[in-house]
């Protein structure tokens, strides 16, 4: 067989199984995730309490499901999805990846006479105070119910939406300060994280309170089209990074945001094995310059070795007046920015 004939084999053989898995995942009406392998667009599923009977999971996803994201609590703040370890269990034997959201909600009188005390201090009487406390609370609740049933998601999804059991107040100040809490006490801990809302909910119930996090925007029964749409749009003023609709399941999409891309290398990456020290010259030297705020003569002189050894001094390396692979790495040339997907990204959560 030629090799023209050959290859011609392999990408009808590619084509084949890419349509099968679309219609696995139940959306043979997608013919861009049928016909490319980009990350556009890619099908997972929210898991939480439809897939729930007593303790095990149930009803699941199809086992092609590229990430599932599991559900922490069941429905409300303080609580604890009782199907999390067998849902879990499902997601490692069909290799999905996993991501993890909570469920927040207005806490009631007991548990906010619990949170007099907490990360905002002793609050007394001050309702606001004590709606921080709580929210903090419910996140760090939820945080380490990931570590200790091995949820290794890579950040954590805030599920801000009406509610009919434990209904949100009518007062947004006091809502958003519930919200502020979780956001501050996730932020503490080092958790990434997103919304799940609609600009409707989010705007009804927290009214100006913006955050500038990934977005999962939900369209309900209007289907696969209507949900990719939404990738254009927001809800809280951050990047949509996923958006669902609803069949059986509550299916996902991820949004082109989180295509893979070129991760971009530390300006310094090129100069990382090279040692520095008194009289050297060139672009190098000039780059641990702008580094350290000296002048940028592009030679290694007295001053530059100063900087150098103070430098060094302060961040707890050998003090040797030199620069060598180690001091590079510490001034971050070995870095990465970008280059992954949603299940990797390490990114979301910032102000």
């Amino acid at each position: 067989m030629g090799t023209r004939e050959a290859r011609r084999q392999v990408v009808w053989a590619v084509a084949t199984v890419l349509t099968a898995i679309a219609v696995t995942l139940g959306v043979a009406d997608a013919p861009a995730a049928t016909k490319t392998a980009k990350t556009s667009y890619t099908h997972g599923f929210d898991v939480s309490w439809p897939q729930c009977s007593g303790s095990a999971a149930h009803h699941m996803p199809p086992r092609l499901a590229a990430f599932v994201i599991l559900g922490l609590t069941d429905g409300a703040g303080h609580t604890l999805n009782p199907c999390l370890g067998s849902q879990l269990a499902w997601a490692r034997s069909t290799g999905a990846r996993v991501g993890a959201y909570l469920v927040p909600s207005y806490p009631t009188r007991f548990q906010q006479a619990v949170a007099r005390v907490g990360p905002y201090g002793d609050c007394h009487r001050a309702v606001i105070c004590r709606l921080h406390n709580d929210g903090a609370a419910q996140a760090s609740e939820a945080v380490a119910t990931m570590r200790r049933t091995g949820v290794r998601a890579p950040m954590v999804w805030l599920d801000v939406e009406f509610r009919q059991f434990r209904p949100w107040s009518h007062s947004r100040a006091r809502n958003a300060a519930v919200i502020q809490g979780a956001v501050s006490a996730l932020r503490r801990m080092h958790m990434p994280f997103g919304v799940y809302t609609t600009s409707y909910m989010w705007n009804d119930l927290l009214g100006r309170y913006r955050l500038n996090v990934p977005t999962w925007l939900p369209v309900g029964h209007r289907g696969y089209r209507a949900a990719r749409r939404m990738c254009t749009a927001t809800a809280t003023g951050g990047p949509t990074w996923l958006v669902q609709y609803t069949k059986s399941l509550d299916s996902d999409l991820t949004c082109p945001v989180l295509d893979p891309v070129p991760g971009i290398r530390n300006r310094m990456w090129p100069y990382r094995r090279t040692t520095l020290h008194l009289l050297s010259e060139g672009r190098a030297v000039t780059a641990v310059q702008r580094y350290l705020d000296v002048t940028r003569s592009g030679t290694f002189d007295v001053g530059t070795e100063l900087a150098v050894t103070t430098w060094q001094t302060a961040t707890g390396l050998p003090i040797t007046g030199s620069v060598t692979s180690r001091d590079w790495r510490a001034m971050g040339a070995y870095r990465h920015r970008g280059g992954h997907g949603f299940w990797l990204r390490r990114v979301a959560g910032r102000p």
